[in-house]
């Protein structure tokens, strides 16, 4: 019986698939360079470079796949800054803006499982892009417009240092430093084996706690989300943990979820 690969469709800002069956460096290579040519379209009024923003998280072979995307855009006339790293997808949402590039395409499945991979497309202003513009990459799948342009460049960036320096601006990271250092705050976090590994002692500038900090593209036999199934070190950390008097917990998961406990609030420490 022959396999049966499932068509090409974007969903909110991209497509998703499973890994070797419909998800292949083949068919990657094929949507890339249409993604750079909708960007353009749709964004050069508010950049006017050539530069397309590569990215990925830690799912199987994720950053093979980057490479493919940068390759496949390069040939088609693009400049590419492809990342050195892992990040989480915003980072990349944030460089697209920050840099001033047409968008970015992010190799990612956010928190579907395992066996998936995906890309994602986010416009110039640094967020997902509207139904219309996926649309017109899927209407121009079966008939592919015949590229012909000078080669672009590829060069490598980091994700992670502008973004940081972003969030610092919003959040107040001195106080937090300050309340771990003094035992006032004990920060662990879940990253669920994601792109969030590093990031919060990047962003605070001192060690923290990580729980599934490793790469495992398994997921541990689950997935990347914050549901209660998924989080049973996280549980056990916060029901194993003394509680002291005039201090607070605080956990944060791969998805951005806080829990903080008394007498501080979430919102306090920030």
């Amino acid at each position: 019986m022959p396999l049966l690969i499932n068509p090409i469709k974007f969903g909110t800002d991209g497509w998703r698939g499973v890994i070797a069956a419909d998800f292949t460096y083949e068919r990657v290579a094929r949507v890339a360079p249409l993604a750079a040519r909708v960007l353009k379209t749709h964004f050069t009024g508010q950049s006017p470079s050539r530069t397309v923003i590569v990215g990925y998280d830690r799912r199987f072979m994720a950053e093979k796949f980057a490479a493919v995307v940068a390759e496949a855009v390069q040939e088609a006339g693009y400049d590419v800054l492809l990342s050195q790293s892992y990040a989480p997808t915003p980072a990349y949402s944030w460089a697209a803006h920050s840099l001033g590039a047409l968008g970015a395409l992010v190799l990612t499945a956010s928190h579907n499982p395992a066996y998936y991979l995906g890309l994602k497309v986010k416009g110039a202003f640094g967020g997902s892009v509207a139904p219309e513009v996926t649309q017109e990459i899927e209407a121009m799948l079966d008939n592919p417009p015949k590229i012909k342009a000078q080669p672009g460049t590829i060069r490598e960036f980091d994700p992670w240092e502008s973004y940081c320096q972003e969030l610092r601006r919003k959040v107040d990271t001195t106080r937090i430093r300050e309340a771990i250092a003094t035992g006032k705050v004990r920060l662990v976090v879940d990253v669920m084996h994601g792109a969030a590994a590093g990031g919060l002692s990047r962003l605070l500038g001192c060690p923290v706690e990580e729980l599934n900090g490793d790469r495992d593209p398994l997921f541990e036999g689950g997935a990347p989300e914050p549901l209660p199934r998924y989080l049973a070190k996280l549980f056990h950390t916060l029901k194993t943990t003394p509680r002291q008097e005039n201090s607070c917990g605080w956990v944060w998961s791969s998805m951005g979820t806080a829990i903080a406990s008394p007498p501080w609030t979430a919102r306090e420490i920030f």
